[in-house]
Order: C-alpha cells, then sequence, then structure tokens
C-alpha cells in the first residue's frame, strides 16, 4: 500500500487511539476516581484491570464500548476526540459549582443563568470535574452578557451569593 495514500487517510487532525487512551485517563481523573473506584461503581460492569488496559492503549476499545464508558462518566463521546482548551487568566477567578448547584433550587434567576453558563463552559472545555471551575476573561464576558450585569456588578453577585470558591470549603 502506498505510504502517502495512508498519510492522506488518516488526517493529523484525528485523534489517535493513544490520545483516546490519555484522555479517558484524563476523564476519569478529572473525576477523583481510581480504577478500582471504577470497578465499585460500576458493579463489576467495568474491570479495573480493562479500564487500565484501555488507558495504557495496550487494548483496543470498540465505538461501543467507548460510548458506554463515556454514558459511565457522564461525558459525550467528542470528550474522547476533542482536546480541551487550558489556556487560564491570572488571577484565577474560581467558582463553586456546588454552591452554585445548591441554589437553583430557589427561585433566583441569576443562579439560574450562572448555572447553566457553567455547564455550557464546563462541556466546550470538556472540564467534567463538577466541583469547580476557573473563569476565564471570556467566560467573564460571556456571564456579564447572559446576566446584563457590569464586572463590578456581577462580581457583587457572586460574591453576595457565595459563589467564589475558597480553601475553606474544601473542609
Amino acid at each position: 500500500m502506498n505510504l502517502q495514500f495512508l498519510q492522506l487517510a488518516y488526517s493529523a487532525d484525528m485523534p489517535t487511539p493513544a490520545h483516546i487512551a490519555q484522555r479517558l485517563r484524563h476523564i476519569r481523573r478529572q473525576q477523583n476516581l481510581t480504577l478500582k473506584q471504577i470497578e465499585i461503581r460500576s458493579r463489576g460492569k467495568w474491570k479495573a484491570v480493562v479500564i487500565g488496559s484501555y488507558e495504557r492503549g495496550v487494548r483496543s476499545l470498540s465505538l461501543a464500548k467507548a460510548q458506554e464508558l463515556c454514558e459511565f462518566y457522564g461525558v459525550p463521546m467528542s470528550a474522547l476526540l476533542d482536546e480541551p482548551d487550558v489556556a487560564t487568566v491570572n488571577p484565577p477567578l474560581i467558582l463553586d459549582i456546588r454552591k452554585v448547584r445548591a441554589q437553583i433550587e430557589n427561585p433566583d434567576r441569576f443562579a439560574h443563568q450562572i448555572y447553566d453558563v457553567l455547564h455550557w463552559i464546563s462541556a466546550v472545555r470538556q472540564d467534567w470535574n463538577g466541583e469547580v471551575i476557573t473563569l476565564r476573561k471570556s467566560d467573564i464576558d460571556t456571564l456579564m452578557i447572559v446576566t446584563r450585569k457590569t464586572a463590578s456588578e456581577l462580581h457583587a453577585s457572586l460574591a453576595n451569593r457565595d459563589f467564589y470558591f475558597t480553601k475553606l470549603n474544601q473542609v
């Protein structure tokens, strides 16, 4: 077979099996799960040794198994294929998604708007941690547009609802 044909058939933009294996491990670690915890939470459906083999790239992962594993992790299939954007700004502004989620049970329109935008940002970034999120300048701009607040009004509203993450929240 012609090597040039193979290079054309396999685009550099396509994820390699090694890339997918790395993404699997990244997603599991983002959710703070060990291989053993995966086995326990899945009630034995996903064996630790099998997941480890997928993550090392020594075992083939079928499309059907990849879909099932993504469903187990609660992430879209695209999370295995795309590399998330990791650029951040200084100083980092970190929101506690758990606090925002707790507030959406109340009829607080602002909390709902913040939660919807944070959910969207998480999906775009493929950040499946679900506990905290670091805001970038573009995220703040988006929040200002959605909530129709100035930067100082947005900051005050986030602070008044105690949505900012602090180390004390970890206790």
